[in-house]
């Protein structure tokens, strides 16, 4: 569940009854005049509540220190959710003959979930333009808009931005992807409770049979199909709601079995203590982020299951009375807006301070200070809110509907903006100009840079890359099946004489630029075959790492269709890379000169770029953070590349290969500049920017006829 407070037992107001464990309500049993089962009995669960707030704990501590390792708490959330409002939305579907009070339903949760939403999202935002530098303001503003709207899931998706260690250019609102998957569970969950209570009446049996059936194919579904997502891939299925459904699905099914109720209590002492176990242990025993929500994250909904099993069990040895203390109450009063406000607080902590982890010091005063905030929030903004009687449920709903609505509309309006003057700064970049000449001045002194503003604008920069990415050609990095396909980018030039081939990543797609303009002179067909981080290699990972990237399965399949595939397309040449600096150090990896020899084999000549160099940081950023000192952002040379390139005085290349180096266009003899004739060199840490390297295409166009003599007129 959201790590809000949501009890199982209301008062005459629709609210929630304050924590009083001796009274419960009862509902009409399964048949008539029946004593109701205790599923169907609201019950207030200390242990729940301080499960919740060890859950929360953990999610802190491991999001803290924990360097991208995932506690499991939000695995329990999600359960917590699914017990909780499986047992609410029964009691009432039992007792109204199949019928849920939406409006009561939903203005419960909105008034319990949105105003704290409300409150951090628009401090998040607010610290975000103070903060963050302007090139990362377009994800943010949609970052807020998918939270506020519960689609945040959806949107890391979209944006392929998946779950990833705190660190300062990580999404200050990353978290709130559990938040929407919990958000649409619950528009969700009436459906299908209520379905399941219209069944049983349709079959005229008892409901608690007939709803755990509907309840566990939800969650044998998911299960299975987060096992298959888990393989197929694990970035996407780690923020799914399909894949996630299990696991309050998993809540719910605990909640109507009600094994508390039954077991003995010898038995229950000991599930109790191993469902705490779990749950604590999680983190340390398996690495959430790879595996979840795979069937690994049975080992914390599992413990939850075993806590809930255990119940009360009035023992002071028992594990519900260490979970029903003071501290874990508290934690789980202040659970929801300490999760919301903990991670904004590490993400922001580390951009302004500068480091790569919080030290044991910082992250302590990052935990005081998410609990702070969270105390406050609680005691000014949740409770005053949630205290007063709903009497008019739908004005709630329609209010909060309201809120999000107008939130959207005026966050998706300045976003919007943005990307306006995005698209016209990367118009204009296009446009060649005498004032901004790229390469052209890199060996002037200051780099050739006059103090200009450097184009494209550093909120532009960072999609300032090839015209061929936006043709949906262009297989991603995803570790899938559907990755493996080989896609063929439409030709410049059908018709023409000579047709070349690009290939090999996006290190060589970064040229695509200046080959164009070479391709549009000289009348060649210059066709895009490429997977992003996928290298044109032999290597099916058993190669020395230290020379050739470990590739994924999928770019090992990739690169055996693409075998197939250019030899259909019968190219006069393929471009791909002729070095990479992705290992460390630049090399010529064993992979490489293996395909090439290939290539060889089929009658296809091979020309190798020279890899252009990883800087220290995003350049864009690093720009914006200093924006009257590029030097700031540069780097020298030296770490980068060797004196001479490694693939000369080789012996062991074959004949069909040959090699281009404009390295002396991206760098100096000493430095590798962010700006160079008021041109910003590089898109983000490894890519050059398409605007500078249509400024390099005479050199680019220069070496080409030294290297591949047989393509020019």
């Amino acid at each position: 569940m959201s790590p809000s407070r949501t009890d199982t037992r209301t008062d005459r107001r629709g609210e929630a009854a304050p924590p009083s464990p001796s009274r419960e309500a009862t509902s009409p049993g399964e048949g008539s005049g029946a004593t109701a089962h205790p599923s169907l009995t609201a019950r207030y669960r200390r242990e729940l509540h301080g499960l919740r707030g060890l859950a929360i704990a953990l999610v802190v501590v491991f999001h803290v220190f924990g360097d991208g390792r995932v506690s499991g708490g939000i695995d329990v959330f999600l359960a917590i959710s699914g017990f909780l409002f499986t047992g609410m939305l029964a009691r009432e579907a039992v007792r109204t003959g199949g019928r849920v009070d939406l409006g009561r339903y939903l203005g419960r949760i909105l008034r319990r979930l949105l105003p704290t939403a409300v409150l951090v999202l628009a401090a998040t935002w607010l610290a975000g333009r103070l903060l963050l530098p302007e090139t990362r303001w377009v994800q943010l503003g949609r970052e807020v808009r998918a939270s506020l709207t519960y689609v945040e899931n959806w949107e890391l998706i979209a944006s392929q931005l998946g779950y990833g260690a705190a660190g300062a250019s990580t999404s200050p609102l990353q978290h709130f992807w559990s938040m929407s998957v919990q958000g649409q569970f619950y528009l969700l969950w009436p459906v299908v409770v209520v379905l399941g209570v219209l069944l049983a009446r349709g079959l005229r049996v008892g409901p608690r049979a007939v709803l755990l059936a509907v309840v566990g194919a939800v969650g044998v579904g998911s299960f299975g199909y987060a096992a298959w997502l888990h393989h197929a891939d694990q970035q996407v299925a780690y923020l799914h709601t399909g894949a996630r459904l299990w696991e309050p699905a998993l809540g719910g099914v605990v909640a109507l079995l009600a094994l508390d109720a039954r077991l003995p209590r010898a038995l229950r002492l000991l599930l109790g203590w191993a469902g705490v176990g779990l749950v604590a242990s999680s983190g340390l025993v398996l690495d959430g982020g790879a595996l979840f929500p795979g069937p690994a994250a049975l080992w914390p909904v599992g413990g939850f299951a075993l806590v809930m099993a255990a119940g009360t069990t009035g023992s002071r040895w028992g594990a519900d009375r260490w979970l029903s203390g003071r501290l874990l109450g508290w934690v789980g009063d202040i659970a929801y807006p300490l999760f919301l406000w903990h991670w904004p607080v590490v993400v922001y902590t580390l951009v302004v301070t500068g480091k790569e982890r919080l030290d044991l010091a910082d992250g302590a005063l990052v935990i005081a200070a998410s609990l702070l905030l969270a105390q406050l929030t609680h005691t000014l903004v949740e409770g005053p809110v949630t205290a007063s009687p709903m009497r008019r449920p739908w004005l709630v709903v329609g209010v909060g509907a309201l809120v999000v609505a107008v939130g959207a509309g005026l966050v998706g309006g300045w976003t919007a903006t943005l990307v306006r003057e995005r698209e016209v700064a990367l118009a204009q970049a296009a446009q060649d100009s005498p004032d901004h000449p790229g390469a052209a001045a890199l060996h002037e002194p200051g780099f050739g840079n006059t103090g200009a503003t450097p184009v494209p604008a550093l909120a532009a920069a960072p999609q300032d890359n090839a015209d061929v990415y936006g043709q949906g050609c262009i297989q991603g990095h995803e570790d899938t099946a559907a990755a493996s396909e080989v896609l063929v980018c439409p030709g410049t030039d059908p018709g023409a004489e000579h047709t070349v081939v690009v290939t090999g990543g996006s290190h060589v797609v970064q040229f695509v630029p200046a080959l164009e303009v070479a391709a549009e002179q000289q009348g060649w067909n210059l066709v895009v075959v490429s997977r992003s981080g996928c290298h044109l290699t032999t290597n099916t990972g058993g190669y020395p790492e230290r020379t050739d990237a470990v590739p994924t399965d999928s770019c090992v399949a990739w690169n055996t269709g693409f075998l197939e595939t250019v030899e259909e397309l019968d190219p006069d040449a393929v471009v791909t890379l002729g070095t990479t600096t992705q290992p460390g150090s630049e090399q010529v990896s064993r992979g490489f000169v293996e395909v090439w020899r290939e290539l060889g084999r089929r009658g296809i000549d091979v020309i190798g770029l020279r890899d252009t160099a990883r800087m220290p940081q995003d350049v864009p950023d690093c720009l914006a953070e200093h924006p009257d000192e590029p030097q700031a952002c540069a780097m020298p040379r030296d770490p980068a590349y060797r004196d001479t390139a490694p693939y000369l005085g080789r012996d062991d290349l074959p004949a069909n290969i040959s090699f281009v180096d404009v390295v002396d266009q991206i760098c100096t003899e000493r430095t590798c500049p962010a700006v160079a004739g008021d041109v910003v060199v590089y898109s983000d840490h490894s890519h050059v920017t398409a605007t500078y390297m249509r400024t390099l295409a005479p050199a680019l166009d220069a070496r080409l006829r030294e290297a591949a003599p047989r393509l020019y007129r």
